[in-house]
């Protein structure tokens, strides 16, 4: 009769089946997401691949981070044939390697706005790039722009020879196609903006108009003469810029343009909010992480820097969230 000893499994047989033990509930459901999008790409299914990589892989990715994992899903992610696939995309490529020091620059932003892939992508990269640039998250910046462009309009045609400022105003295509560019405006635009490439876009597309370029800063903003140099405005805008704030920074920002707002003046400012549906893709395949806030905290922003008057709302698409000051009128 054998001992019990030698019914028992050695030490060694012990340690292979713990390092044979199955992966996480997790692990198993991202490589299938992965590989289910890996499939459909090949396929040229882009869109019902982007649409996985959307809410689904989002979902996947809050649940990695709320429990400790969020290192680990990187390191799925990263080594995954899919994260080497779309970096085809010059969406995808250019934010993982922000060749002017972040993410969100504004070429990317051109990106979204033509559609267009730049010369020498390949094929499949175009695939993905048409994806990329209109999924949900792509839809908001589009949104964006058209709405800064209706709040430009309505500054002409509302406030004699209206002054407006936009912060960090990237290449300012807002501006393009509005009534800014019309014998209508008798004011002043002023695209105030750290980069001086974007600058010198600005600066190109719309010479000999009444946009003035300022190559400065959040930093100049809040220290030194450069605000009460500019004076003040009737439309103030920072939609790309709140992303990227620190709370404390975001407050004494936004204080400081209420400053600079005329007597009955508007401030806009923008955020991308912590459910928004690409959060995954940006975060695990471009490297694209922003300061997210939800509509209570920006409101919160809002209060804390003193505006009397403001609203909130939501993009149409769940993206981003929008807060509008307004500085009370002058009496009559």
């Amino acid at each position: 009769m054998p001992t019990i000893a030698a019914t028992l499994p050695s030490s060694r047989s012990l340690s292979a089946t713990a390092v044979a033990a199955p992966p996480s509930t997790l692990e198993q459901e991202t490589a299938r997401l992965l590989d289910q999008a890996a499939a459909e790409l090949h396929a040229g299914q882009w869109m019902p691949a982007f649409k996985r990589l959307g809410v689904p892989l989002s979902a996947l990715w809050s649940e990695a981070r709320g429990t400790g994992r969020a290192d680990d899903m990187k390191r799925w992610c990263a080594g995954h044939a899919l994260h080497a696939l779309v970096q085809q995309d010059p969406y995808t490529d250019r934010a993982s390697r922000k060749p002017r020091g972040y993410a969100g620059d504004a070429v990317m932003m051109d990106y979204i706005y033509s559609g267009q892939a730049p010369e020498g992508t390949s094929g499949f990269g175009r695939g993905v790039f048409s994806a990329t640039t209109r999924a949900s998250m792509g839809l908001s910046v589009l949104y964006r722009r058209q709405l800064l462009k209706s709040l430009l309009d309505d500054t002409v045609v509302s406030c004699d020879a209206g002054r407006v400022l936009s912060v960090a105003s990237g290449h300012a295509r807002e501006l393009e196609g509005s009534l800014v560019g019309s014998p209508l405006f008798q004011g002043e635009v002023v695209a105030l903006d750290q980069d001086p490439l974007s600058c010198a876009e600005v600066a190109r597309v719309h010479q000999g108009a009444r946009v003035r370029v300022v190559n400065q800063g959040v930093r100049e903003l809040l220290t030194g003469p450069l605000a009460p140099s500019l004076g003040e405005f009737d439309l103030i805008y920072s939609a790309g810029l709140y992303d990227y704030l620190p709370d404390a920074l975001a407050t004494r920002l936004t204080r400081r343009l209420l400053q600079m707002l005329r007597p009955g003046g508007r401030l806009l400012i923008a955020n991308f909010v912590p459910s928004g549906s690409g959060r995954g893709y940006m975060e695990l395949f471009m490297d694209w992480t922003l300061v997210l806030r939800n509509e209570a905290q920006m409101r919160a922003i809002a209060q804390d820097s003193g505006a009397a008057q403001f609203s909130s709302f939501m993009d149409p698409h769940r993206n981003v969230v929008y807060v509008e000051m307004q500085r009370t009128p002058a009496a009559a």
